[in-house]
């Protein structure tokens, strides 16, 4: 095909070159004197050109076209690639990531993850039947199993810079005790919007989990034992734990200044928990409804060392409950209590009871660290409530001539925690530096290297734990209440050794046996006739059975 067209081509322009001489030699006199004295007449291809052979000019036809082929050939692998990029744009692809299913648009810009955990957990509570004369705590708390946990929702990404998460919870615990009936938890578990086109940065606002102290910061799939330390659940009467609506700004940054660190700062402002009206002031007589509760926290931590499997961290919190959400003018009332690190029955055997206070605040230090296959981490935290007077007949103290709101002392409470894992087929808990919800800086499930398999004869990873706790919720126990003083409060003194044994079946199942040895020293009041009154010993075995993908 092309030898034709170059025939055809040189024949065409041999016949022009005889046709220009024919008309060069016939032209009049005249008109070849004229061209003499122009230069440009003499430099004018004329003869020489007539002079080139057919192979001259083949030759030169011949690179003329392979140009033109190699510009075809340019722009077709560009119509290629354009309309590459414009299918990977429109398209959206599926994918299972251990088991979450996932959207994606082929550009990343659009990202959707479909969500599930579930975790249902039975206890066995073993009481002693004898108690002293005059005991007046709870003696039979109620065996069973409740849905902890059943969490379904979506999260992902828009136009890259920004990220939404969205959860629904069917799960709940058990109110049980004084609290009655079955308290669940809100349906409405999270939802939020953040912003992430700043580097290191993330800043959401919606229904939130707080970056905050200790345990705090492992994702409800990833604790170590059945459930979160008292402290750390005390600490959501300052804003933090539940989810609630909020607004929060984070960053961090790993290796920012040295190899291995990984700074992180974290502040919120919170109101109420959803699906609730505590927390909301609705007035009282005359008086004006109170505001939404609201608090402020801040988490500061740093990772001081890691060299890639090895981690340690250390974090410093505080918390300040700004308004409890009063109702009317003489403000709102506290109640710090947890029960003993089990949900299937909500007694709480260590409880302030209502404390008269709009505002108080909190302290907390934390440590996190693994070492291969070893974890270690604790926690040590402070609560205090600005108590106020209340109605009384104060004669001299810091309530008398002053109002029910006036500040009569400030209870401070404490507790502290420690505990350790081993991972006896030797996987590490994985570290994660960066994240825009509460797990940032926190540690995950070790991800088994042989996933249970009768057929394939492997096991999961097995991980042995233990972990002693102190929560102390007593302020001047013995104090009575006079003309110039309030009672002192009798919450009680918890201590908890739990021993427990997690399977990981793979990564996504996960069996977990706590075995909880709980004393309890309490008196129902100041008065020297109620000493211990309520202190008691007890066994609780708990069993969970969880699934998050």
């Amino acid at each position: 095909m092309r030898l034709g067209k170059r025939t055809l081509l040189s024949g065409a322009a041999a016949m022009a070159m005889l046709t220009a001489a024919q008309a060069q030699t016939t032209k009049p006199a005249a008109l070849q004197d004229a061209d003499k004295p122009l230069v440009l007449a003499q430099n004018t291809p004329s003869a020489s050109s007539s002079s080139l052979s057919n192979a001259e000019l083949a030759a030169r036809l011949q690179a003329v076209e392979e140009a033109l082929d190699a510009q075809r050939e340019r722009a077709q692998a560009d119509r290629t690639r354009l309309s590459t990029l414009e299918q990977g744009y429109n398209s959206a692809v599926w994918s299972f990531d251990n088991g979450r299913p996932s959207l994606a648009t082929g550009d990343g810009r659009f990202t959707f993850n479909v969500r599930m955990r579930f975790q249902t957990d039975y206890a066995s509570f073993m009481q002693d039947q004898t108690h002293q004369a005059g005991f007046a705590g709870p003696n039979d708390l109620g065996s069973g199993a409740v849905m902890r946990r059943a969490y379904i929702g979506f999260d992902g990404r828009v136009y890259r810079d920004f990220a939404y998460d969205v959860r629904f919870n069917f799960g709940g615990s058990n109110g049980g005790g004084a609290v009655g009936g079955n308290e669940g938890d809100p349906l409405l578990n999270r939802f939020y919007l953040s912003y992430i086109g700043i580097p290191d940065w993330h800043f959401s606002v919606g229904v939130l989990e707080p970056v905050f102290a200790g345990e705090l910061t492992q994702s409800s799939s990833a604790l170590m034992f059945i459930e979160r330390p008292e402290i750390d659940n005390i600490a959501q009467q300052y804003g933090a734990g539940d989810t609630r609506r909020g607004i929060e700004i984070g960053w961090s940054k790993p290796d920012f200044f040295w190899p291995g660190d990984n700074p992180q700062v974290t502040t919120s402002f919170t109101g109420g928990t959803t699906g609730t009206t505590t927390g909301h002031g609705s007035g009282v007589g005359t008086q004006p409804g109170g505001d939404e509760q609201s608090q402020w926290i801040i988490r500061v931590a740093d990772r001081l060392w890691s060299n890639g499997l090895s981690n340690f961290q250390v974090g410093f919190n505080y918390g300040k409950l700004i308004y409890t959400g009063g109702t009317g003018a003489g403000g709102g009332v506290v109640n710090l209590q947890d029960r003993p690190q089990m949900r299937v029955d909500g007694t709480r055997l260590i409880s302030t009871g209502n404390v008269a206070a709009k505002t108080g605040q909190m302290f907390a230090v934390d440590f996190q660290s693994n070492f291969d296959n070893v974890y270690l981490g604790g926690e040590w935290s402070e609560f205090q409530l600005d108590r106020q007077c209340g109605s009384g007949s104060f004669t001299a103290g810091p309530c008398f001539g002053g109002n029910s709101q006036t500040v009569a002392d400030v209870p401070t409470f404490h507790g502290w925690y420690v505990e350790g894992t081993w991972v006896l087929t030797g996987e590490t808990k994985p570290y994660t530096a960066q994240a825009i919800n509460n797990e940032v800086g926190g540690f995950g499930n070790p991800v088994p290297s042989r996933p249970f398999s009768l057929d394939g004869d492997s096991w999961g990873a097995w991980e042995l734990a233990a972990r002693y706790s102190v929560t102390n919720l007593n302020y001047n126990p013995t104090q009575l209440a006079s003309s110039s003083q309030l009672a002192g409060i009798t919450g009680g003194d918890e201590r908890i050794i739990t021993l427990g044994i997690n399977w990981y079946m793979n990564r996504n199942v996960k069996l977990q046996i706590n075995d909880m040895i709980v004393k309890v020293k309490r008196s129902s009041s100041s008065a020297a006739a109620n000493f211990n009154n309520m202190s008691q010993d007890l066994n609780i075995l708990g069993v969970r059975l969880a699934f998050a993908n």
